[in-house]
């Protein structure tokens, strides 16, 4: 009876220890802290942006290989893979390299350049060889402006820093001051068919907006600094800007701009771009 009792011990025994490796789990895990000279680079691992900024630690990192990517405004991306081990820190803490700015002037003349005024009073006129256009609005006609810039001089990555839209109002009809906002376009047009009653679609709101002062001679500028971006990144399509009065139905003024068919070459539409190479 006493043999029968050890022998049913040792088999509970046995059961547990055989329990117990069953359970028992294995560390399949590992941590990546990664820091950054200067701090608040966004994480990428495996190319999913984790949605932090270092410093800050990952967890739960499955063992094996992994890209990590740093992207800070202004600093070269880093990239780097490292091999994880299960239940061990590995640490990052890398020196990002300062992007310097460089710039780029777009400023076309009358064969490259693509741009043309629309008014009421002509619904059905082009004036897509016209040397300066209108914007704004009084008793006898409203006035737009559609203009579009070529950016394939702009290389495909660069990370726009600042892009700035300068139209020279040349002259002005009207003793009011107004506003002029400046609209993305969502359809393709053509400098020489464009019209009054053939204009293409447009947001209805503003990118952004400039007054404007009666009399004035000189440089208007409007700062499209996402629009450009998101030109180049491909996420919308390039289909230019309209320019008009922000507000259509009062009898106002009109501003005079050159256009790209106008011949001192130096006062025609331009788009100044600050950038760097990520």
């Amino acid at each position: 009876m006493k043999k029968k009792s050890i022998l049913v011990f040792f088999l509970i025994l046995a059961l547990v220890i055989l329990i117990s490796g069953c359970t028992s789990t294995t560390p399949t895990t590992g941590t990546i802290q990664v820091n950054s000279t200067p701090a608040g680079a966004k994480i990428y691992l495996d190319g999913v942006d984790t949605g932090m900024a270092t410093p800050f630690t990952i967890t739960n990192v499955g063992a094996g290989s992994h890209v990590i990517k740093l992207d800070a405004f202004h600093y070269k991306v880093w990239e780097e893979t490292v091999i994880i081990t299960a239940n061990e820190t590995t640490y990052l803490n890398p020196i990002l390299t300062y992007a310097h700015t460089q710039y780029i002037t777009l400023q076309p003349g009358p064969t490259e350049g693509i741009d043309a005024g629309v008014e009421t009073a002509n619904p059905s006129t082009n004036y897509g060889d016209l040397q300066f256009s209108g914007i704004g609005n009084n008793v006898s006609t409203i006035v737009r402006m559609y203009i579009k810039f070529n950016l394939s001089a702009v290389p495909a990555n660069a990370r726009i820093v600042d892009a700035r839209l300068n139209l020279y109002q040349c002259d002005t009809f009207g003793s009011g001051s107004f506003t002029i906002g400046l609209y993305r376009v969502t359809d393709d047009w053509d400098e020489s068919t464009i019209t009054w009653n053939l204009q293409p679609n447009s947001s209805t709101d503003a990118e952004i907006t400039n007054n404007i002062t009666s009399g004035a001679i000189t440089w208007k500028t409007w700062g499209i600094d996402t629009l450009v971006q998101s030109w180049l990144n491909g996420d919308i399509t390039n289909y230019g800007v309209v320019l008009k009065d922000t507000n259509e139905t009062s009898v106002n003024t009109i501003a005079y701009f050159w256009t790209s068919d106008y011949t001192t070459t130096n006062e025609c539409p331009k788009l100044e771009i600050d950038y760097y190479i990520p």
